[in-house]
């Protein structure tokens, strides 16, 4: 039985250090880098995206960069956010968000004080 388990690990070292091998020969060949490339610093592969992309951590692949919707969005007297991609007004106290075709910004409620 002695001579079955010293097979088995001599079996396992071989194949751990052909992984090794493989890797360290290609550290990108098992690392998924979509709309980006591989590179390998140091045999530690990294991805580098395409113009338009960025690197998410979390999914390890690059993923579209979405335009900023609050870009070149004013709302004078208070915060864009885009809760659902779509800019709208927080305003500060005492005003409103005005979504007509006017304004599209904080606008002071009436007979209100600030």
């Amino acid at each position: 039985m002695k001579g079955y388990l010293v097979i088995a690990v001599v079996i396992a070292t071989l194949c751990l250090s052909e992984v090794r091998s493989q890797i360290s020969r290609d550290p990108c060949k098992y690392f998924t880098c979509e709309n980006g490339r591989c590179f390998a610093p140091n045999d530690v592969p990294r991805c580098e995206c395409f113009t338009g992309y960025i690197y998410n951590p979390v999914l390890e692949t690059c993923v579209l960069l979405l335009p900023d919707p609050c870009a070149g969005f004013s709302c004078g007297n208070g915060v864009c956010i885009a809760p659902n991609g779509r800019p709208i007004c927080e305003c500060d106290p005492g005003f409103k968000f005005d979504a007509g075709r006017t304004f599209n910004k904080c606008v002071r409620i009436p007979g209100s004080e600030v």
